[in-house]
Formats: structure tokens, C-alpha cells, sequence
């Protein structure tokens, strides 16, 4: 008998698969201008398939071929399920564009300077970002993998948690159009500070990354609600949880604040303006006062 796990397949299938096929088309070129684009594209691809692939799976079990499926009405479709994915598929392609603008107005993507002259690097680069998009897609996959009958009814709580989702997402396009604007009115001659430190940048010195560990756990407190229904087997949420400890993870500990904390503190170390901003401005969680 089918089960919620049985329907992730094709989602996890898309989201490697995608990364793969731009991998072998980019991968002797050693161009990377179109890795986020396409990274963050698969976020959008994958929630689609996941949130009609239940539909596709009754159709095919009911003896039916592909050709006749038809795409149901989004009204037949769960609230939550919709409003999940939606929210997922806005932050997706906030992403997509913010990063596409930034390579485009750079040129380059310094960060696989060294890496695309291995095609076996720069194909790692590809296969860890499609498990990035399986990873962090759990939560909206596991959602929508959900039968109808099972969804819990919207309530209070979820409208507070999608105000959390919309407050987060929120705060990490605000941070990312601070820093933006920082670095043209540097390039206009407007001011010569060689690091951000004002709005968002003043309560934490990476606040784009905390407004995105917060839009992954409140997306998977959201898709949580119903992950948690007795006919729910419970490695569900368990397996859902690991999209923000995940994201977390990478960000804090991994390739997100180490490497920009590293690299400002070689350019900066010995400049007084920033062992002050360093010391006074936590590193990552703006209620927490840690510095280092």
C-alpha cells in the first residue's frame, strides 16, 4: 500500500536530475553564471511536482494512462498544501532573482574560480546542490504527499505561523537589498565604510542568513501541522525536521558564516571599526550574544 514516503521519489528524482543535466551541459563550458538560477529553480520545479503528484499517482493506479492526465483545478487542492508551496516557491524566486542580479552585475562567481577547472569538482558542486534542493524540499514534499482526508482544517496557529514565514522571508530580502544598496552608493563615492553595519546589519552581522534559518523552520512548523496527525507515521516530521537543522547547519557552521567571517577578518583584522563592530554585533542570532 502506498504510502506518504512512496510519493517522494519523483520529486527527489526532479531535483538531482535537473542539477545533473546542467551539470553536463555547464561542466565542460566552466561556466557557473547559471548555478544559483538553476538551483533555486529546482526548489520551484520539485514543490510543483510534489504538490500534483498525488493526483498523477491515483490516475496512474486507476489503470489510466499519462497522455489523458489532466491537471486538476488549484481550488481542489488543500489550503495548506497551496499555501505552503506557495510560500516556498515566492521565497525560491526571491532567491533566484537577488543571486542572478548579483552574477550579473559582478560577472562572475569567484567562489568556483578554482573549482570549475575540475570537471570532478565542479560536478560535486552540481550533485551537492540537487541534494540541497531534496533536503531542504522535504517539508513541502512530505505536505503535499498528505491525502486530503489527513490535512488538519487551517486554524489560529497557522496564521500565526505563516505571519512567522512571511515576517522571516521578509527580513532576509530586506537585509539583502541593504547590503545591495550599501554596495552602490560605495561604488557612487557615497560613503567609503569598507563593511556594512547599518539597519539589519546592526542587530546581527548576518542577518540574510537568520531571516533564512527562520523561513525553513516556520515553512517546517507550517507543513508540521498536519505531519503530526496520528494517521501520520511519525518519521514524517522527523524527516521533515532535517530541512532547517540542515540549513542551520550550513549556514552557521559550514559554507555560509565561517568562510565570510574568515575572509572579512583578513581584510579587517587589525582595523578598529571592526574589532568594534565585531564585538559589540553578535554573529549570527540578534538575541543571542555571541560574537565569535
Amino acid at each position: 500500500m502506498p504510502t506518504i514516503f512512496s510519493k517522494l521519489w519523483i520529486p527527489v528524482a526532479a531535483s538531482f536530475g535537473l542539477q545533473i543535466a546542467a551539470g553536463a551541459i555547464f561542466i565542460p563550458l566552466k561556466n557557473e553564471r547559471y548555478f544559483d538560477l538553476i538551483g533555486t529553480s529546482g526548489h520551484i520545479i520539485s514543490a510543483g511536482i510534489s504538490l500534483y503528484g498525488p493526483s498523477l499517482y491515483r490516475h496512474l493506479d486507476s489503470g489510466h494512462s499519462l497522455t489523458t492526465y489532466k491537471i486538476p483545478p488549484l481550488l481542489s487542492l488543500s489550503p495548506r498544501k497551496l499555501v505552503v508551496t506557495a510560500v516556498f516557491s515566492l521565497w525560491a524566486a526571491r532567491l533566484a532573482w537577488f543571486l542572478s542580479r548579483r552574477i550579473k552585475a559582478e560577472g562572475r562567481d569567484s567562489r568556483f574560480d578554482d573549482i570549475k577547472q575540475s570537471p570532478t569538482r565542479f560536478f560535486a558542486a552540481w550533485f551537492i546542490q540537487g541534494a540541497w534542493v531534496a533536503i531542504v524540499g522535504l517539508p513541502i514534499w512530505l505536505n503535499n504527499a498528505i491525502p486530503l482526508r489527513n490535512m488538519r482544517p487551517w486554524g489560529p496557529m497557522d496564521a500565526a505561523l505563516l505571519g512567522l514565514v512571511v515576517l522571516s522571508l521578509g527580513g532576509e530580502a530586506l537585509a539583502d537589498a541593504q547590503k545591495s544598496q550599501w554596495r552602490k552608493e560605495k561604488k557612487e563615492g557615497k560613503h567609503t565604510e569598507k563593511f556594512i553595519q547599518r539597519g539589519l546589519w546592526s542587530l546581527s552581522r548576518h542577518p540574510n542568513y537568520v531571516g533564512e534559518a527562520l523561513f525553513q523552520t516556520s515553512v517546517f512548523a507550517l507543513a508540521c501541522r498536519s505531519l503530526l496527525a496520528p494517521s501520520i507515521p511519525w518519521q514524517a516530521p522527523v524527516l521533515g525536521a532535517l530541512a532547517p537543522l540542515f540549513t542551520y547547519t550550513l549556514l552557521r557552521y559550514m559554507s555560509g558564516v565561517p568562510p565570510l567571517e574568515e575572509a572579512a577578518e583578513k581584510k579587517w583584522g587589525d582595523d578598529p571599526a571592526w574589532k568594534r563592530y565585531k564585538s559589540t554585533t553578535p554573529v549570527f542570532w540578534p538575541w543571542m550574544k555571541v560574537y565569535d
